[in-house]
């Protein structure tokens, strides 16, 4: 699967975002949430378990890094996988 440049210098902000975002900021963490849940707008799949993972948590902290781990799978996924079995192996994960 291919991934624009602009999409893939948005999500490493993003994965730098969050690696040092104050997780008590709520209005920033939400903020990066919702700019990252939109930039995974390329992986349908991916958006689908940034919304499951990162919605049903209630600790901030923990929600962000899973974000940010999430965030990084995307990117691999992207530059590692054929295009035509990029999605199973996104279905095969957690």
């Amino acid at each position: 699967m291919t991934i624009s440049e602009q999409a893939y210098t948005e999500i490493m902000q993003l994965i730098q975002e969050g690696e040092t975002l104050d997780a008590s900021d709520l209005e920033a963490f939400y903020s990066w949430v919702e700019a990252s849940y939109e930039a995974l707008m390329f992986d349908p799949v991916q958006q689908e378990r940034f919304a499951y993972y990162c919605d049903s948590s209630c600790d901030s902290t923990s929600m962000r890094l899973c974000g940010v781990w999430m965030l990084k799978q995307s990117l691999f996924a992207a530059e590692e996988a054929p295009e035509e079995d990029y999605p199973r192996t996104f279905l095969s994960g957690p």
